[in-house]
């Protein structure tokens, strides 16, 4: 108990005495219960050695287990990871949660990110619990907290020998990241409805699977009556996956689960990452071709799923 204790000091004093302005979400303080919430943290930058051992503001964890007796070696890193972000150029990444999400960048270039709000949050708890996902009503009571907690963590590698030190990225940059999508006409559109029927079975434009099927096209997309009676007895009526230039989105009865962002910067950046840390990848020049395409395509695809008896028809309306 004592050693958990001088941890926790430790941590708190490192944390503390970090360099930098807070961090403060763009989430207000307010939550939808009209109580007020918001912990800001300054930047937290945690160096790892050649050896994988991290250290914050010079302290690294063997000087911490000396002072407390605690045995962090499961805070260091495996030597692998660290030998592959030095190999591949990568001196650091970063994760800040903005509140409107979590941001990463790579080398301080944005990357796809992931976007939520309150109520997309509480709609990704409900559909947990629908699934039987253990805790999920104390997960609720944490989820605005989430958004309210400013935190910006910066893992920084070896870097190679002779390379120049690439600047993190700014932090006012960073509560502002958001998607700029390209004003561009859409390179391909596609929009199709997809209908269930009591048996679970899919139908486009009343071609069915079984259709399909009598015409030697097979399309396993039929759904398990147990999935069916799971949609029902949650009244879960509808579904769509939108994929728009600033992102892809998912909705549950009109109502949005949290999403990724991007923009054909976000994209670029990510086939450039996974080039650098993959060089020997025979898939390079296919990420290089295609993320770049997802953000120009224009994607609806709504699902339609049996109405149980007694429950009114939720309106299905593509986005």
């Amino acid at each position: 108990m004592k050693k958990s204790v001088w941890v926790v000091l430790a941590i708190v004093a490192l944390l503390v005495s970090a360099c930098g302005p807070a961090m403060v979400p763009a989430a207000g303080p307010e939550t939808e219960s009209g109580e007020v919430f918001t912990i800001a943290l300054p930047r937290i930058e945690i160096a790892f050695a050649a050896d994988g051992t991290p250290s914050v503001l010079g302290l690294d964890l063997t000087q911490v287990a000396r002072y407390t007796g605690a045995d962090l070696t499961v805070y260091k890193m495996p030597k692998f990871y660290v030998d592959w972000m030095t190999a591949a150029g990568i001196q650091h990444l970063e994760m800040r949660q903005t509140g409107n999400g979590i941001g990463l960048w790579v080398n301080g270039k944005a990357m796809p990110s992931i976007g939520w709000s309150d109520a997309s949050l509480q709609k990704s708890a409900d559909l947990m619990a629908m699934f039987n996902v253990q805790r999920t009503d104390m997960l609720r009571k944490f989820l605005p907290i989430v958004r309210r907690l400013g935190l910006d963590l910066v893992l920084l590698f070896p870097k190679q020998e002779g390379a120049a030190d690439i600047p993190l990225v700014n932090p006012d940059e960073a509560v502002k990241l958001a998607a700029n999508p390209s004003s561009a006409p859409a390179s391909a559109v596609v929009k199709f409805e997809i209908k269930y029927d009591e048996n679970g079975v899919p139908g486009i434009l009343g071609i069915s699977a079984a259709d399909l099927a009598a015409m030697g096209i097979q399309a396993p997309l039929a759904l398990h009556p147990a999935y069916l009676d799971l949609l029902k007895r949650n009244n879960i009526q509808n579904m769509e996956l939108r994929g728009k230039n600033d992102g892809l989105f998912l909705y549950i009865n009109g109502e949005p689960l949290p999403n990724i962002v991007w923009d054909d910067t976000f994209l670029n950046n990510a086939a450039d990452a996974y080039a650098e840390m993959n060089p020997q990848s025979p898939y390079i020049q296919v990420a290089k071709t295609i993320l770049p395409l997802v953000s120009k395509a224009d994607i609806a695809v709504m699902v339609h799923f049996p109405v149980a008896e007694g429950q009114k028809p939720i309106a299905a309306k593509m986005h």
